[in-house]
């Protein structure tokens, strides 16, 4: 048997003969599906042991702790140094981000009070033509008034002139009357307003 067996090397290994390599592929393939199972239920195991969770709580605490102590470190830091932190930085963007809002807000009402100040000049220049025209128009009805005035005046003058042209001819007729009755009448009212006058 032994010689059989050198035989069979011998034979594998001359040169002329085709080499059979295994497969990596298939050996992994293989070595993964006979023992995936009995990883599976030694880690379902390894899980659901109380010493599992107590590892993993004492690796949550001893983390928190860890992080705490390293943000207090960097706040210390700096605080010491003139780096601006996060929330620095977050807020100063939240400033900005309201002075942004202030400043849209103001050009908002800016613009909003332009336009309306705007109309408001129109409005009043509209107003300031229609009150030029009003009082164009009552400068001509008050020339108008003071030619009628003028006339009414000139009117009443005529008038006068022609009463006491009247009067006079009546103060003539009265004393040719006197003279020609010879003796002195009383004066009449109308002359005693003349005289008066």
């Amino acid at each position: 048997m032994a010689e059989d067996s050198s035989k069979t090397k011998q034979k594998q290994a001359e040169p002329g003969d085709n080499v059979k390599m295994p497969d990596i592929v298939e050996l992994w393939k293989e070595l993964y599906f006979n023992t995936e199972e009995s990883w599976a239920s030694a880690t379902r195991e390894l899980i659901a042991s109380k010493s599992f969770i107590n590892v993993l709580d004492q690796i949550r605490d001893q983390y928190l702790s860890l992080y705490e102590v390293s943000q207090q470190n960097m706040d210390q830091l700096l605080e010491a140094n003139p780096l601006p932190s996060k929330r620095d930085v977050a807020r100063i963007a939240e400033l900005i981000i309201g002075l942004e809002d202030k400043i849209d807000d103001f050009d908002l009402h800016f613009a909003n009070n332009i336009s309306k100040l705007t109309s408001s000049m129109i409005k009043l220049v509209e107003f300031q033509e229609l009150m030029k025209q009003e009082i164009s128009e009552l400068k001509q009805q008050n020339a108008s008034i003071s030619k009628r005035f003028d006339t009414v005046n000139r009117k009443l003058d005529n008038i006068n002139k022609r009463f006491d042209t009247v009067n006079r001819k009546l103060n003539a007729v009265a004393r040719a009357q006197e003279h020609e009755s010879g003796g002195d009448k009383p004066a009449t009212t109308f002359e005693k307003e003349q005289k008066e006058k």
